[in-house]
């Protein structure tokens, strides 16, 4: 979907929105039952990520007298994703869901989307959005270190329904 009118553009960067406070929530949820003290360091680190992007997006959600952009409830398949990766509890899982699933898709979402703004009706979003992308991609390559360096082998069952969830997830932002 190109962001056309300004109702599409706040839509789909209150679903951003959404999108990030809710990663921060997950992660940050994994703090406390994490026993793994380098694991527990880097979720707690990127939780705080998440909630930055969060407020990224709020800065660029249109203000406009009397603006509503509507439903901004992600697609089903991805709170059932987001809720199944937040029920998990074995380490690895949770790396290789994070890590090895949600936010690559994510990534790619948020990339998918900067090619299709407009470079001058969109510059505060696309300025924000770029530092969003670096970020998600430099978290996503230490947090793939961490998982290849604590479970080279093959996926576990949880990954194996994490994957299958994630295979039911609509576009994230549309």
């Amino acid at each position: 979907m190109t962001s056309g009118t300004l109702q599409d553009s706040g839509r789909r960067i209150a679903r951003a929105q959404r999108l990030e406070e809710r990663c921060f929530e997950v992660l940050g949820g994994f703090v406390t039952s994490t026993a793994d003290a380098e694991v527990k360091l880097l979720l707690a680190r990127q939780s705080h990520h998440h909630a930055w992007h969060a407020e990224l997006f709020a800065r660029v959600l249109p203000d406009a007298n009397g603006f509503d952009p509507g439903p901004v409830d992600p697609d089903p398949g991805v709170v059932a994703f987001l809720d199944l990766l937040a029920a998990t509890t074995g380490p690895i899982d949770r790396l290789a869901g994070v890590f090895d699933l949600w936010i690559p898709r994510k990534v790619a979402a948020y990339e998918r989307w900067l090619d299709e703004t407009d470079p001058v009706r969109d510059a505060p979003l696309v300025r924000w959005l770029q530092f969003v992308v670096a970020d998600e991609r430099a978290d996503l390559a230490e947090g793939r270190a961490l998982l290849a360096a604590r479970a080279p082998g093959a996926p576990t069952p949880g990954r194996v329904a994490l994957a299958a969830a994630l295979d039911r997830v609509g576009d994230l932002l549309d």
